[in-house]
């Protein structure tokens, strides 16, 4: 590539911090690999002012040096500030290259500040100017995007299989550092694939109490005990157990509450499709709202909250009485093991587990105390 190809301008904002310090990397090492060694200056809003800093950018230097200026928080500048910057983004300096940062929430009050106050849209199609949006991606997107960026970050491919499965046992903060992991246990190019994924990631890490909570939802007994053998692995508090295999029973109680009432939602739900105009996610989005784990405002989270989660068929796999059952048993439970009427062990949480995925038969039997 010319010099002429290096953006003068590059603005990259989002949460999706890996992405962003990538690219704020290889844009600062393609400058010095092609235009040699330059001068940076990073603003510093603790010591000057915007003026200054844009005024020293805009000043010919009588060294002919190439200067790289950065602006590295850009989310935190006064609205007046921002106007400031905005009026003088157009102009092309002669070997000055300006990289600005702003890291900001998707749909968030700072991104649209940011957006329109430094002319987002209207810019990206400028020359010499490049606008990355570096948001994290939807919890339905996540393999996709651990796909697109292995081979960014590592340059080695990964499996579509081995990046769904690495996206359902890592959240997505911890992404990068078990890439990395992954990375340094295989040979120079090599792909990666479920094995190795399987091998390097799901041998080490500790299962969560929310993986419990949606394996007694599903009635799983077998992976119940085994999320419950994983926790007692390492430090665990039991009654952040309980607590949240609490809330998560409590959803199951009103979405059953409100769909015994409303049948018609669990239909639409249950004729499935894709998208945020499918019957499925128009549903989802009510029940969502009407059982308070949605407001309007939030219809971007359907698919994480309700369907991923599971939550609307997990409902369908208890009685009203059943769950009326668990809910009082959690809270004995929980009340006991404060009491040291029972010790919080993995022996008696592995009972209360059974208890719950068996409560209709326990229920019958008479043993639910």
């Amino acid at each position: 590539m010319s010099i002429q190809d290096i953006p003068r301008l590059l603005i990259v904002s989002g949460d999706d911090t890996f992405t962003m310090e990538l690219l704020k990397d290889r844009y600062l090492s393609r400058i010095g690999k092609e235009r040699g060694e330059y001068v940076l200056e990073v603003f510093d809003s603790l010591n000057e002012k915007l003026a200054d800093f844009t005024q020293r950018m805009m000043t010919v230097s009588l060294f002919s040096e190439i200067r790289v200026f950065c602006l590295l928080h850009a989310q935190s500048l006064s609205e007046s500030d921002l106007a400031e910057l905005d009026s003088v983004l157009d102009y092309e300096i002669p070997d000055v290259y300006l990289l600005i940062g702003a890291q900001v929430e998707k749909r968030s009050g700072a991104e649209t500040k940011i957006t329109k106050k430094l002319q987002l849209k209207k810019r990206g199609s400028a020359p010499g100017v490049v606008v990355q949006d570096c948001s994290k991606p939807y919890d339905n997107k996540l393999a996709e995007w651990i796909t697109g960026k292995t081979p960014v970050m590592f340059n080695r491919q990964i499996d579509r299989d081995a990046a769904q499965l690495l996206a359902e046992l890592v959240e997505f903060d911890l992404l990068y550092s078990e890439l990395q992991k992954i990375d340094i246990s295989l040979g120079p190019g090599a792909r990666i694939d479920k094995r190795t994924v399987e091998k390097v990631t799901g041998a080490t890490r500790t299962m969560s109490v929310y993986e419990l909570a949606a394996a007694l939802g599903e009635k799983d007994l077998p992976e119940a005990l085994c999320v419950v053998d994983s926790l007692f692995s390492g430090s665990f508090s039991v009654s952040f157990a309980v607590s949240a295999i609490y809330r998560h029973f409590w959803s199951l109680f009103k979405i059953k509450n409100y769909i015994e009432k409303n049948p018609n939602q669990l239909r639409e739900y249950n004729r499935g499709g894709f998208g945020e105009n499918s019957p499925q996610s128009k549903a989802a989005f009510e029940i969502g709202k009407a059982c308070g784990l949605l407001t309007d405002s939030e219809a971007k989270k359907v698919f994480p909250v309700i369907i991923k989660s599971g939550v609307v068929v997990q409902s369908q796999n208890f009685t009203m009485a059943g769950l009326r059952a668990v809910l009082k048993m959690l809270q004995q439970f929980d009340v006991d093991v404060k009491r040291g009427k029972i010790e919080g062990s993995d022996r008696t949480l592995q009972m209360l587990c059974y208890k719950i995925v068996r409560v209709n038969e326990c229920e019958k039997a008479g043993v639910l105390a």
